[in-house]
């Protein structure tokens, strides 16, 4: 090959690789931001997935905690398990004498969850009651009588506190669907009973009886979002054995 062929060849490659350069940079620019995309979107909806499953794991922390009070309470006061087990704090005694029957209990309205400790052990109370419901539709402001802050991993009740975490914000409720009095024998009729502070007598009985309650968590960040479970506490009539003939 000559030295003209040569310099013809290079000519024709200068000529063509600046618009095959360009081209290059703007189908890798386009697949690189086509990449970028996807890898945001798929970021985000991770982290609104992982809050997600956060709300569900709180939401169904309290339903076990609520559980766990009602255990407390039929075994901390066993001789008046019936007139106890809706109490919101098992360990204290605010009548002071050992029957529960001016001690507060669940009624109308919703709670927050607290974990106390005495005597190097753990165990789970309610705060008093508060109008307020948990409602993302208001502002975060009003909500902050359920918020949660973050220590160690562990999510606990801050009121009115700052409740931002790396995942956002987030906010728990027990609320309070009602108190039932449940009919003898099949009949398919329930009586709602209202006794806070043993106002009832029907409260203290060992009358089947049903307790009705949502868990309920709403979030903030990168998704909004809410989490509600529903559940009841039951007891059982208790029948005495008639005596043998």
């Amino acid at each position: 090959m000559n030295f003209s062929t040569k310099r013809w060849r290079i000519k024709s490659l200068s000529g063509f690789t600046i618009r095959e350069v360009l081209l290059v940079v703007i189908i890798i620019s386009v697949g690189l931001m086509a990449v970028i995309v996807t890898l945001t979107n798929g970021i985000k909806y991770v982290q609104k997935t992982r809050q997600r499953v956060i709300a569900i794991n709180l939401a169904r922390e309290w339903m076990e905690a609520i559980y766990q009070m009602r255990d407390t309470n039929r075994t901390r006061w066993a001789w008046v398990k019936d007139a106890c087990r809706l109490k919101i704090d098992p360990l204290v005694d605010e009548s002071n004498d050992g029957k529960c029957m001016n001690d507060t209990r669940f009624t109308t309205g919703s709670y927050v969850l607290q974990r106390l400790s005495t005597g190097g052990q753990m165990y789970f109370a309610l705060t008093k009651r508060t109008w307020e419901q948990l409602n993302l539709d208001d502002s975060i402001e009003s909500n902050s009588w359920f918020s949660l802050c973050q220590q160690s991993g562990y999510r606990y009740w801050c009121m009115w506190s700052e409740s931002t975490t790396s995942e956002g914000k987030y906010f728990r409720e027990i609320e309070w669907l009602g108190l039932y009095l449940k009919a003898d024998q099949a009949i398919s009729w329930w009586k709602p009973i209202y006794c806070p502070h043993g106002e009832s007598t029907s409260c203290a009985t060992n009358d089947a009886k049903e307790f009705r309650f949502c868990s309920k968590v709403a979030y903030i960040g990168e998704g909004v979002g809410e989490v509600k479970f529903c559940g009841a506490i039951t007891n059982f009539k208790w029948w005495p054995l008639e005596s043998a003939n």
